[in-house]
């Protein structure tokens, strides 16, 4: 049977891919800071920068209107009308740079830090 990778060529890639996930690990440990806001997308485009030190519900027109809720300086879909409403399971984010989507209406929240 033929090897698909030589050593030699392995370890690169090892070395690589324990890089990245250091780097991920090192994002989401140490986060960039407290969350001030989230940035509200709408097909890609940022329609939206919500402060998380007050507490509100925000109405979003999209593809599908969907209804976030802010409260203790987090996050999160509390009511969309697109079919499988997976982005209400989401939960609560808060910690940059978190991001919940609904796919169908097209809409992303992220989290921001200062």
């Amino acid at each position: 049977m033929r090897e698909i990778f030589k050593k030699k060529e392995l370890i690169p890639v090892l070395v690589l891919a324990a890089a990245s996930a250091l780097v991920l690990l090192f994002i989401y440990v140490f986060p960039s800071g407290e969350a001030v806001s989230a940035r509200v997308f709408f097909d890609g485009d940022v329609v939206e920068n919500i402060d998380l030190s007050k507490d509100a519900v925000y109405h979003i027109d999209a593809l599908f209107p969907v209804t976030l809720e802010v409260k203790d300086k987090a996050i999160r879909f509390v009511d969309s009308v697109c079919p499988n409403h997976d982005c209400e399971g989401f939960g609560w984010i808060d910690s940059p740079p978190e991001t919940a989507v609904c796919l169908p209406a097209k809409v992303a929240v992220q989290i921001v830090g200062n």
